[in-house]
């Protein structure tokens, strides 16, 4: 809070203790408010503002509601008022707010001509509660606490953002007011790594991270200890050595803690020397730490503990370090298949009854467990990042931890839906089937080099029982066949003996040299079309309000000139894939899923979107750019927020410093802004450009465009 308003607080607070003082009225020249400090009971309540205007007036959105996207309001989600604006004359605004467990307060900011008059809403008292980082964390939202604890890493040095840890648990602290409440001064607190500090501020959630914002310090315990290192990162697998100077001025300098996997190599005692600006310098330790190697294929990460004492006093400082994992760099599952020992990431497209098969662009593997497998832990769409030793067995390709606990290595990195769009598959007929068999002859089947291509294919076939098993033919052939790899219960294969059915799935081995097996994904009974794969229609996508999650099937259309983004079509509509992890190529299908989000009136996804790629390759629809010229001036507010597009326009080429821009007749306040394909030998030139709408600017004044192609017009 600024001192403006705590000292408008403070007087405030004074008016209501002595009850037969009358509140001044606050005036500018265009507006006079009755009050500028307004209470609300804690049990829930109103309160009225009474203002004369001698012109329009209204509350401007300076709250902010959201920080991604950054979004502002005229009030809290917690008040409400009877009038957010009005015209000249007398007014009377009323606010209101629901019962609170916890005092909480708002500046408002009422805005009439050019000038700004602020008020602040309070509800209940504004008293901090003492609390643990615990506590702070388990409580609500917008209620004020005074907690203790340590700094133990420091994140912006403007702002003071920065890490407290009582001793048991860590809390964020996002922006510190320096001793007379202003911002953006934090070096002026003289605030270190390791000092003691209690603060005061109310809590916010952001995402998963608890925060305690534009904290009061209300005290700084200096820290005994000072180091010149605090974390060291991605030490080297095969183990490492490093050293830091601890400066004290306690009783020496000590490890407190340590992980088993890091020792104590060595430690080298510094004492100060006094000088005129320094009667008491601190003494220094230099302490040399040693690595042991990584055996593990998981990185690790562990916490020093250095400590200083001094009779009552200590301080502790954490020192990080983490270490790289002994395991091979993630790749592709095309290059896994020509290792021995692999590190993939894959989506899950099929489950069996001892394991799933996991696919990425390059290809398709089975992960394979055994008996031990529980196929209830898994979804179709899982995405999952496995380390382990390849294999192979009849002619199969595997990441097999049969006879193990598990793969050296199983995470999974996001949950699917149990749905997932499947490449077009392969026809597998008579003559595919005999070429496949034949391509094992003279191979070893557990051999990695000889295992078959696993294939999404699709194949018209007749169950048939012989004996225990049941094999699937082909008509009127015999000398090779199918056979349901592992089938779960579920698709209920006896009871489609003997009658024609359709199926698809993944080709996984050969067993006997002439049984190929197919990890089933789909059986209908009779025979079926080979499907085409369906885009999601793109509209539904554009309607929805950010934050919201979406799912979608759709082509490539054209990847950014900055390699950050994606924009994918279903041949009418488009949609803007913020860094996906992957990047797709052009042509690529793929499937998207993750969160709506709007940035400077963009309808895009948020960063990082889980895109899999289906089928590569695909023809694109013919797209035809919407020719915008005569609606440039208003585009973006038309249509607000706008999503991708694919646009053409005819304007003046206009090259400003480092700036390209196209001027549009008769649009005197919209630019396009352009980027990609550009030329400065067009500048002062008629001429159309064709491109990709791709943002603007928070202000809604450019019309970004990622340029495509330019031709001169007469």
């Amino acid at each position: 809070m600024k001192l403006r308003y705590i000292f408008t607080a403070i007087v405030s607070s004074l008016c209501l203790l002595v009850a037969c003082q009358q509140e001044d009225p606050s005036s500018l020249g265009t507006i006079q408010l009755e009050k500028t400090f307004l209470t609300i009971p804690l049990e829930g309540g109103s309160v009225d503002l009474n203002l004369v205007a001698s012109a329009p007036w209204a509350f401007a959105k300076s709250v902010l509601i959201n920080k991604d996207p950054e979004t502002y309001a005229e009030l809290p989600a917690w008040l409400t008022a009877s009038a957010l604006s009005g015209e000249t004359g007398a007014a009377k605004i009323t606010f209101s707010a629901a019962a609170n467990g916890f005092g909480r307060e708002q500046e408002l900011q009422i805005n009439t001509g050019s000038q700004i008059q602020y008020i602040i809403v309070r509800q209940g008292s504004m008293e901090a509660e003492k609390a643990s980082c615990a506590e702070v964390i388990a409580g609500a939202d917008g209620k004020t606490y005074t907690v203790t604890g340590t700094c133990t890493s420091i994140a912006n040095t403007t702002y003071g953002n920065w890490y407290l840890n009582d001793g048991k648990d860590e809390i964020y602290i996002y922006g510190t007011l320096d001793k007379d409440g202003g911002t953006k001064n934090f070096l002026s607190l003289g605030i270190e790594v390791g000092d003691v500090i209690t603060v005061q501020g109310p809590k916010t959630t952001y995402g998963t991270t608890v925060e305690l914002v534009d904290v009061t310090v209300l005290k700084i315990v200096k820290s005994l200890l000072k180091v010149d290192k605090t974390e060291f990162k991605d030490l080297d697998k095969d183990g490492a050595e490093f050293s830091i100077k601890a400066a004290f001025k306690g009783n020496g300098a000590y490890v407190k803690e340590c992980p088993d996997w890091i020792s104590l190599a060595s430690t080298e005692y510094i004492t100060g020397v006094p000088s005129k600006l320094e009667l008491h310098p601190a003494d220094t330790s230099k302490m040399t730490f040693r690595v042991a190697p990584n055996e593990g294929v998981t990185p690790r990460e562990g916490i020093i503990k250095v400590a200083s004492t001094a009779g009552k006093n200590n301080s502790d400082i954490d020192i990080i370090v983490s270490q790289k994992p002994n395991a091979p760099a993630l790749m592709t599952i095309a290059d896994a298949l020509q290792s021995s020992y692999a590190h993939v990431k894959g989506t899950v497209m099929a489950i069996c009854k001892r394991g799933y098969v996991l696919t990425d662009e390059t290809g398709a593997i089975l992960c394979y467990y055994g008996s031990k497998f529980d196929a209830t832990k898994y979804k179709l769409g899982d995405v999952i990042e496995v380390i382990n030793a390849t294999s192979a067995y009849n002619y199969g390709a595997q990441l097999s931890c049969d006879g193990k606990d598990g793969f050296d290595l199983e995470e999974k990195i996001s949950e699917g839906t149990g749905k997932v769009t499947y490449p077009t598959p392969t026809v597998l007929d008579q003559d595919g089937l005999a070429a496949l068999v034949a391509s094992i002859s003279g191979k070893t089947g557990t051999n990695l080099q000889d295992a078959i291509k696993m294939e999404y294919v699709q194949i018209s076939v007749t169950p048939k029982k012989s004996g225990n098993y049941t094999n699937l033919f082909l008509d009127n052939y015999d000398a090779a066949d199918f056979s349901a790899y592992q089938l779960p219960a579920d698709f209920n294969l006896d009871s489609m003996i003997d009658k024609k059915v359709t199926v698809r799935g993944y080709t996984q081995s050969i067993s006997s040299s002439k049984h190929v097996n197919i990890v089933f994904t789909e059986m209908i009974e009779g025979e079926a079309d080979v499907p085409t794969i369906e885009y999601t229609d793109l509209s539904t996508i554009s309607s929805l309000a950010s934050g919201a999650d979406f799912e979608l099937t759709a082509v490539v259309a054209f990847v950014t000139t900055r390699n950050d983004a994606a924009i994918v079509t279903d041949g009418t509509n488009f949609f803007y894939l913020y860094k996906p992890a992957t990047m797709p190529s052009v042509g690529d299908i793929v499937t998207a899923s993750g969160k709506i989000s709007v940035y400077n009136h963009l309808h895009e996804s948020a960063q990082a979107p889980t895109v899999t790629v289906v089928e590569s390759g695909a023809e694109l629809p013919a797209l035809t750019p919407k020719d915008i010229t005569a609606t440039y001036g208003t585009f973006i507010s038309s249509n607000d927020p706008h999503p991708a597009d694919y646009i053409t326009a005819v304007g003046t080429y206009v090259v400003d410093g480092n700036y390209t821009n196209l001027v549009v007749e008769g649009s005197d306040t919209v630019k396009g802004s352009l980027s990609g394909k550009i030329d400065a030998s067009w500048n002062g030139k008629k001429v159309r450009v064709t491109g990709w709408f791709t943002g603007s600017n928070k202000g809604g004044t450019f019309i970004y465009t990622d340029v495509t192609n330019i031709e001169a017009v007469n």
